[in-house]
């Protein structure tokens, strides 16, 4: 697969695991926060050549690391996520590899870090709830498949009238300010 890495994508990280085996190398979901070197491939076979800055998800909280890409299964890199169409690959079970969903777990994450609730107030989409997540850097909204609510069992759900009103941003002001939240958290 030959993309073009750039902020805001959703990657895999492979993580070290420990060394006596305790906890395995797995795989874990990160965003891309800031590229810091890109070399597309000379060739459809070979590998590109990209570093970046991401935002790693883990269970038991986030951590910012500059990584290179490098294969899947090898600790330390990220690669973008398994696609059923790469030969050889099993087919995972869409639940867990479907990006939106992918996004959306995400998303919970980020809500247990910051005030955060549902309302369904969008009237262009009223069978989906929109999530506000009030950041030191501003809100950010993102409307969630009811599919995926199951990830969201710490967030509320508020009427119409109680919930936060949406402050106008577009998605490029959403994202810078994610990305501003993710450097300020970084300490970069």
């Amino acid at each position: 697969m030959s993309q073009t890495p750039t902020v805001g994508q959703i990657v895999h990280y492979v993580s070290y695991g420990t060394p006596g085996g305790e906890y395995p190398s797995v795989c874990r979901a990160a965003i891309i926060t800031e590229v810091t070197g890109y070399a597309p491939p000379e060739h459809a076979d070979d590998d590109m050549q990209a570093r970046c800055h991401l935002a790693v998800m883990n269970p038991t909280g986030m951590f910012f690391n500059e990584v290179d890409y490098g294969p899947q299964n090898v600790p330390g890199t990220w690669h973008w996520p398994e696609s059923v169409d790469e030969p050889g690959q099993v087919e995972p079970e869409p639940e867990v590899w479907n990006p939106y969903r992918e996004r959306a777990a995400l998303v919970a994450y980020l809500a247990t870090q910051f005030p955060a609730a549902f309302a369904y107030s969008d009237p262009d989409e009223p069978d989906w709830p929109v999530i506000y997540v009030t950041t030191p850097h501003g809100q950010l909204s993102w409307h969630i498949s009811p599919d995926d609510l199951d990830l969201f069992p710490h967030v509320p759900t508020l009427g119409v009238d109680e919930a936060p009103a949406w402050d106008g941003h577009t998605t490029a002001e959403k994202y810078e300010r994610l990305i501003a939240l993710t450097s300020n958290v970084a300490g970069l």
